[in-house]
C-alpha cells in the first residue's frame, strides 16, 4: 500500500481496513497481547493507542467510517493541530512502521499486524527478546 502523507487540514477523515492477505493470515490482532508486549516498545504508547483505537472501530464498521480528529485526539488524551499535533505524530509513527497507510484524504489501518523485525527485536530488553524467541520456538 502506498504510504503518502495524509492531509490533516480537515478535522474529519475516512478510515478503512488495510487488507494484506499475508499479514491477515500470519499476523497478530492489533488489539491483542502481541502488540502490547512487543510493538509498544517500538512505536511508543501514543501510536499504539491510536492504532488500536482506529482498528477497534473497524470491528463495528468493517466497511470503514469517518472520524473527527479533534474528538479522537481528545478521547486519546492527545492534541490535533491540523498536521502538527500529537495525534498526527502518532499516526505518522504508525505509518513509518507500516501499520497504517496514509492516503491523501483517508487512513488504511491494519486489523492484524506483522511480527516485529529482527532489528526491532534487538532494540527491546533481553527479557522481551527471550519471550519473543519462545513464542516462535518450534517444539
Amino acid at each position: 500500500m502506498n504510504s503518502n502523507v495524509c492531509d490533516f487540514s480537515n478535522a474529519e477523515i475516512f478510515v478503512s481496513e488495510w487488507v494484506d492477505p499475508v499479514v491477515n493470515i500470519g499476523g497478530f490482532d492489533t488489539c491483542g497481547d502481541y502488540v502490547e508486549t512487543f510493538w509498544l516498545g517500538i512505536i511508543g504508547p501514543s501510536a499504539t493507542w491510536a492504532m488500536r483505537f482506529l482498528a477497534r472501530e473497524l470491528e463495528v464498521f468493517p466497511n470503514g467510517y469517518c472520524i473527527n480528529l479533534d474528538d479522537t485526539a481528545a478521547a486519546l488524551g492527545l492534541a490535533f493541530r491540523n498536521g502538527t499535533g500529537s495525534l498526527e505524530r502518532a499516526i505518522q509513527r504508525c505509518a513509518t512502521f507500516g501499520l497504517v497507510a496514509q492516503l491523501p484524504q483517508s487512513l488504511a489501518v491494519r486489523r492484524r499486524v506483522p511480527t516485529i523485525t529482527k532489528r526491532q527485536l534487538s532494540r527491546l530488553p533481553a527479557t522481551l527478546q527471550q519471550s519473543h524467541s519462545q513464542l516462535f520456538a518450534t517444539s
